[in-house]
């Protein structure tokens, strides 16, 4: 092989060998990201079932502050996910 082509080979595989430790990095972080995601919905939806039994109950002030509120968190949930 020339030099041309044994150092073309050369970059290649670093080339190669960075993109595939980019592309185990970012599935690390997207594994991550989703344990992040699955983590703040078990955080919320035991929060929202509770509003949400309690609004049955009772149609109350802070009934109304409580819905308004979770929905809030809701809303910003599902837009962090887009």
């Amino acid at each position: 092989m020339n030099n041309a082509k044994t150092d073309l080979k050369a970059e290649l595989d670093k080339s190669t060998k960075l993109l595939k430790t980019l592309r185990d990095e970012v599935r690390v972080q997207l594994h991550l990201g989703g344990l992040e995601v699955k983590d703040e919905w078990r955080r919320l939806e035991p929060r929202l079932e509770s509003v949400l039994s309690e609004a049955a109950k009772n149609a109350t002030d802070a009934s109304r502050t409580a819905v308004e509120d979770i929905t809030t968190a809701v809303k910003k949930f599902r837009d962090s996910l887009r």
